[in-house]
Formats: structure tokens, sequence, C-alpha cells
């Protein structure tokens, strides 16, 4: 199997381990019916872009950082021939800013990528404490 097709093969096996169809499906249904809401689209924009670059740094376990990066490249530049838009958004065309995202998020280093950050969790625990509290009012 060529480099490329296992690069391409690794990107979509990244998509397939974090479900992404799945979730997708129900969030471009959900923002189909919040549309009218400020900012919709652009949170969906971010929401496209964080999910391909979990994909790419899941691929990265498989296959080399500069071959994504050169894989994505290609097929970015290649032709849509038919467009169709799906919920799930994998046909939707991709702003070139994106891309440049993306590839510099693979071109990182490989300790910077992905760690958690524990101020993400406290600001979570600290949201959900009021309803933590509910059980406890009369």
């Amino acid at each position: 199997m060529s480099k490329d097709k296992l690069s391409d093969l690794s990107l979509t096996n990244g998509h397939r381990h974090y479900r992404d169809t799945c979730w997708f499906f129900f969030l471009g249904w959900l923002r189909q019916l919040t549309s009218w809401l400020p900012h919709t689209e652009s949170l969906w924009q971010e929401l496209l872009l964080l999910r391909e670059i979990r994909a790419d740094y899941w691929a990265t376990r498989q296959v080399d950082n500069l071959l994504l990066a050169e894989a994505l490249l290609l097929v970015v530049n290649t032709p849509i021939l038919l467009e169709v838009n799906f919920c799930a958004a994998f046909a939707q065309h991709i702003p070139t800013n994106h891309v440049t995202q993306r590839i510099d998020a693979l071109l990182q280093q490989p300790d910077s990528i992905g760690q958690p950050k524990i101020w993400s969790w406290v600001w979570l625990i600290l949201v959900l404490v009021p309803l933590l509290v509910i059980p406890f009012h009369h």
C-alpha cells in the first residue's frame, strides 16, 4: 500500500475511532435547528476544525506527521466533483485557513499536542456545581 493511501486511510480511521459520522449527524441536525442564533456558523466551523485536528492527531499514531500534512495538501487541492450537503459535513468545502491550522497542528511537537488542561476540568466542575446541588433544595 502506498504511503499516500496509508495516510488517507489513517485519517479516515481517526474519524471512525471517534465516531464522528454519528456525532456530527446529530450535531449537524442541531445546527440546522439553531441556524437563527447568532454565531452559529462560526461555532460550527470551529467545531469542524477541532474534529479534523482530533482525527489528525489520532492518525499521527500510525503515520508520520509530515506524510499526513502532505496527504492533506493533496486531498485539499484535488477538485471536488460531486458536492452533496450531508448533515455530517464530510463533503463540505474546507476554508484555506482551516487547512493551514491543521497543518500547523500536525507539524507541532508531539508532546504539546493533546495534553489535557487541568483548567478545562475545573471550569467544567464549576459549571456543574449548580446542577449537583439541586437535590439538596427543599
